[in-house]
């Protein structure tokens, strides 16, 4: 889990999103009805936003290094967000796949690792007695223990899936020989779900590599 902790020392230096007026205006929306849609920007493309009940430790306007506006008067938009799901990723190499289509991809099993960290930016709070081995496993999926690095681990089909306790108020998730990306993601999603039920916290994850 050791390059978790060299992004997250990278995103400490770097967690002040973008204000200023080339991008964002501070203040609230000025049109009617307000917000009537948004957009944001990231490695020089502009793709749509859309209103979140979660957001990810890129896109939590407290804490994102990404900022969303509203596409008329350009008003930083306040409240959690995402990537409106049309778009493929903001970076060149995402968008390069994106044009790939009706070609020949590879469909090796991937690795890929997540944090799962609170909305509010506190810590978890306690759970005496409980079996977090449990916890964390999907009960949409088959699972049944494995033994790997971390503090709890289990397997679920071809994944193997190891969580760990890595920084203050963050678990971090492993996720090894996923069929794709996307399986590995509704996986961490669903343990997401499920921590942030048992613990009256609302679960931000995000995937930080894969």
């Amino acid at each position: 889990m050791r390059p978790l902790k060299t992004l997250f020392k990278m995103l400490s230096n770097t967690h002040e999103a973008p204000g200023d007026d080339t991008f964002a205006k501070t203040g609230s929306c000025a049109c009617s009805p307000q917000w009537p849609a948004l957009e944001t920007t990231a490695d020089g493309y502009t793709m749509g936003a859309l209103p979140s009940s979660y957001s990810s430790i890129m896109t939590n306007p407290e804490i994102g290094t990404f900022v969303a506006r509203c596409t008329r008067c350009h008003a930083g938009y306040p409240a959690p967000w995402v990537v409106g799901g049309n778009d493929p990723m903001p970076y060149a190499f995402a968008r390069d796949a994106a044009e790939l289509t009706g070609q020949e991809r590879p469909h090796d099993p991937v690795e890929a690792e997540y944090t799962i960290s609170t909305a509010s930016g506190n810590d978890w709070p306690a759970l005496p007695g409980i079996d977090y081995a449990t916890l964390f496993r999907p009960p949409s999926l088959v699972c049944e223990s494995a033994e790997a690095e971390g503090d709890h681990s289990f397997r679920t089909g071809t994944a193997l899936i190891s969580v760990s306790w890595e920084l203050a108020g963050t678990w971090a998730v492993c996720v090894e020989g996923a069929a794709s990306l996307e399986a590995a993601d509704l996986i961490v999603g669903e343990m997401a779900r499920q921590l942030g039920e048992a613990t009256g916290e609302t679960a931000l994850h995000s995937r930080v590599n894969g």
